[in-house]
């Protein structure tokens, strides 16, 4: 096996190894399940936190698209479509057994990956779509308009909508809706119809 080939290998292996078994496992674990030596291991990725980071590269930043930040700026097209069609794209790329899993137990190991996963990447997208509501409110004509922290806690809930539908489906494994883009629409469309309600004084 080419150099290249076995790096793969291990950074394969050590995706699924730690979305099965989280990050307090060892890699003599690691070494057993993917049948190489430790000393392998070590001379593709010098230390386990430097595997690690390279999980989280592939697992979290390699699946990021840079086009969701303009599809979700294109004030050409209803604010509906345009999050309609971001989070259509967004769930397709992440899901997967591994990420959800990995997200998981990224933030029950303390390890800071899905915490900067989410500073550094997907806050930026919710702020976006925090502006773009509000926007779209004022052009309703609804002029009870939320905080910006009470908008930040609304974007999290249309966002965490999807996070759970992948929670049930890979870590619970309980039924959920099979047509995904159906299930993106009425999340979005929840969503959209709170901002057209006048808030509660």
């Amino acid at each position: 096996m080419a150099p290249e080939e076995r790096e793969e290998m291990i950074l394969k292996g050590a995706i699924h190894f730690f979305s099965k078994h989280g990050f307090g496992a060892q890699i003599r674990e690691l070494s057993r399940e993917l049948n190489v030596s430790q000393a392998l291991i070590f001379r593709y990725f010098g230390s386990k936190n430097e595997l690690i980071e390279r999980v989280y590269e592939r697992s979290f930043i390699s699946r990021w698209s840079d086009e969701w930040t303009s599809i979700l700026c294109d004030r050409n097209k209803p604010l509906r479509d345009r999050l309609v069609q971001f989070y259509i794209g967004y769930l397709d790329n992440i899901d997967h057994f591994e990420w959800i899993r990995i997200a998981m137990f990224s933030g029950l190991a303390g390890n800071q990956l899905t915490k900067r996963y989410i500073e550094t990447q997907v806050e930026r997208l919710l702020d976006i779509i925090a502006v773009e509501t509000h926007q779209a409110a004022r052009e309703n004509g609804n002029t009870a308009l939320l905080t910006r922290d009470e908008a930040h806690e609304q974007v999290w809930t249309l966002h965490s909508t999807f996070i759970y539908f992948l929670i049930r489906k890979h870590v619970f494994k309980t039924r959920v809706l099979s047509d995904q883009s159906r299930f993106t629409e009425i999340a979005v469309d929840t969503y959209l119809h709170g901002i057209t309600q006048p808030r509660a004084e």
